[in-house]
């Protein structure tokens, strides 16, 4: 949960419109992976854990044997824990159990402490005081984590928000043992969010600068702001300094009765909530803002006993979330899958998958961004999305959207690998073998499944940023544009946004000189102007060839001008592309480009 349930649309749209008219100064992010919450790093690599909201809000739940007496909501956590324990899923990395809302309360003296009662029902809540509950989670070599909120009242209306107990409830924190904290935003506006934040972060900091155990940052910021908002990227840059993580999207759908929309969901707009497809599109487009400590959160796995996702879907969701370097957080009933490993075997071996765990856990910390996509559609074409990795490994995603299983090539030049005539060696992360490739690899995907593969170029020579180059979206869910060579690759072709089709003459390989090359012709780039940009004969020591690539997605000449969506109207295909004088934070100026490392800055 990141924004509110309780918001209605109309007020959603609203707030992000709003915020979209304010471009304000925002402080410098401070060095990664340190961040103002704690001078020791914390979550330098993705959070795997547990989190209770998607699959069970603040409804109380029963014993596996369908008793509630005396059944505290304490309890039901501790007993997921344990459950993580037996599965073995704290052994291969699931070591965080957050609390979501509901788990606390505020006593008539201001302080933070356990609830009574499990969020409107009248069975038991949480301890007090939360020493103990720690405790326990740590003996089984797990993080304690919890949930707040930056304002006075939680997403559910239970008072125990930080505004106004900054620091005491820092202190309580550190007091008990807490290991993570999440800060969501309900309560709190485009106006006072980032004051609210910066607050709580350095409270962190001062709570725990005497204690050996540090608390991570979860911060639910972004997902505040839609990406045609400039309050998106101005908070995807003032969230680095404070913390370690944050989500960026809506929240993942198990709210409504069709299973289809947890794959495809249309109710952003109204509801406030993405399917896995949905959620992928919002967080894969912000690829660049990944790194050591710094990652973006797409929400919840749907991998167990939700009922919402078939098995495929399930193992999906999985390589594209580490594909993308988002956190690991489990929502299911885990309890079920300890108590009858061989009914769930299928989808504990999609979480305990230590090749694809390894993908996201990858120590250069890079997030996955989309390489191609042949069609627009949730239900339609296929998707492939490279995620650079330390050592210069590609991890390789193909997801298939069809209805029907599909037959695909993989041609290794579109991910980046030159020297195609070379043997190079894949190793498929499902089936955990390997072969040797040269220049392409077949498979045949089912509906709605993926191959996933990692490829070690050897001797046969590093790989080159290349993909597709998107506008930003114009709203949650939605998909953006491609940059594409009108035409073909001829000398001369207009280069404008058009549909992502996936032709060769919408790949760009982005060269360590600044030059951007036409995949069709190498021999070609991008060069920008105030009138357009085109293709020319590919010049290094062109000024109007040679771009920058930063993490707040400008693709920036020297001169200062950036490539620039006139009149920032993010549904017009038709809207001329030109190079005009860069500003801050604006998303027509605001790209998805492929890369070989996270940029800097």
């Amino acid at each position: 949960m990141s924004w509110s349930k309780r918001l209605g649309a109309a007020s959603v749209a609203t707030a992000t419109v709003a915020a979209a008219l304010v471009i304000a100064a925002t402080p410098a992010a401070q060095a990664d992976p340190i961040a103002a919450n704690t001078s020791t790093p914390v979550g330098v690599t993705p959070l795997m854990g547990f989190n209770d909201w998607a699959r069970f809000t603040c409804s109380a739940q029963a014993r596996l044997d369908g008793t509630t007496a005396g059944y505290s909501f304490q309890q039901f956590m501790e007993d997921q824990a344990k459950a993580m324990s037996d599965t073995g899923l704290v052994a291969a990395g699931y070591k965080n159990l957050t609390v979501d809302d509901c788990w606390m309360q505020r006593n008539s003296a201001g302080y933070l402490h356990g609830a009574t009662n499990w969020g409107s029902s009248s069975q038991p809540g949480f301890d007090s005081e939360l020493t103990a509950y720690a405790d326990y989670l740590h003996s089984l070599g797990m993080q304690a984590g919890l949930y707040t909120t930056s304002g006075v009242n939680t997403c559910q209306g239970v008072p125990g928000g930080i505004m106004g107990h900054e620091q005491a409830d820092a202190n309580s924190l550190a007091y008990w043992g807490i290991d993570s904290i999440k800060l969501d935003n309900c309560g709190t506006t485009s106006s006072n969010r980032q004051s609210e934040f910066t607050s709580f972060a350095n409270a962190l900091g001062t709570a725990t600068a005497g204690h050996s155990r540090k608390i991570l940052f979860n911060e639910s910021a972004p997902a505040g702001a839609g990406p045609a908002s400039a309050t998106k990227y101005q908070t995807m840059d003032w969230v680095r300094g404070l913390g370690q993580m944050w989500r960026v999207s809506p929240d993942i759908n198990v709210w409504h009765p069709n299973p289809a929309d947890s794959w495809d969901s249309p109710h952003a707009a109204d509801w406030y909530e993405g399917g896995i497809y949905q959620n992928f599109t919002d967080t894969v487009a912000l690829a660049r803002y990944n790194s050591p400590g710094n990652a973006n959160d797409a929400d919840m796995l749907l991998i167990g006993d939700n009922g919402q996702l078939t098995l495929p879907e399930q193992r999906t969701q999985f390589a594209v979330w580490s594909a993308m370097g988002s956190p690991l957080m489990i929502s299911t009933d885990v309890r079920k899958m300890a108590a009858d490993p061989v009914t769930y075997a299928p989808q504990l071996a999609i979480l305990k998958n230590a090749d694809i765990i390894a993908v996201d856990q990858d120590a250069l910390g890079a997030g996955g961004y989309l390489a191609s996509r042949d069609n627009a559609s949730a239900t339609a074409g296929i998707d492939v999305v490279v995620k650079p990795l330390a050592g210069g490994k590609r991890a390789v995603t193909i997801v298939n959207k069809n209805a029907t299983a599909t037959n695909y090539t993989l041609d290794l030049g579109r991910v980046g690998f030159g020297n195609l005539g070379c043997a190079r060696t894949a190793k498929d992360l499902w089936n955990h073998t390997s072969s040797t490739v040269t220049g392409s690899i077949t498979t045949t995907i089912g509906s709605h499944d993926n191959a996933m593969y990692t490829i070690d170029p050897g001797n046969c020579g590093g790989a080159t940023a290349t993909g597709m180059i998107q506008s930003a979206q114009s709203a949650f869910q939605t998909t953006p544009f491609c940059l594409d060579a009108y035409g073909g690759a001829t000398l001369g072709a207009k280069v404008a946004l058009y549909t992502c089709h996936g032709g060769n003459n919408q790949q760009w390989i982005r060269q360590a000189n600044g030059l951007i090359a036409s995949y069709s012709n190498s021999g070609l780039c991008i060069s920008g102007s105030a009138t357009g940009l085109a293709l020319a004969n590919c010049n290094s020591t062109d000024a109007t060839q040679t771009w920058t690539y930063t993490r707040a997605g400008q693709l920036k000449l020297a001169s200062g001008r950036c490539v620039d969506l006139n009149g920032g109207d993010l549904t017009n295909m038709n809207a001329a592309v030109t190079a005009y004088g860069c500003g801050s934070y604006q998303p027509n100026q605001t790209w998805s480009a492929p890369f070989d490392t996270p940029p800097a800055a």
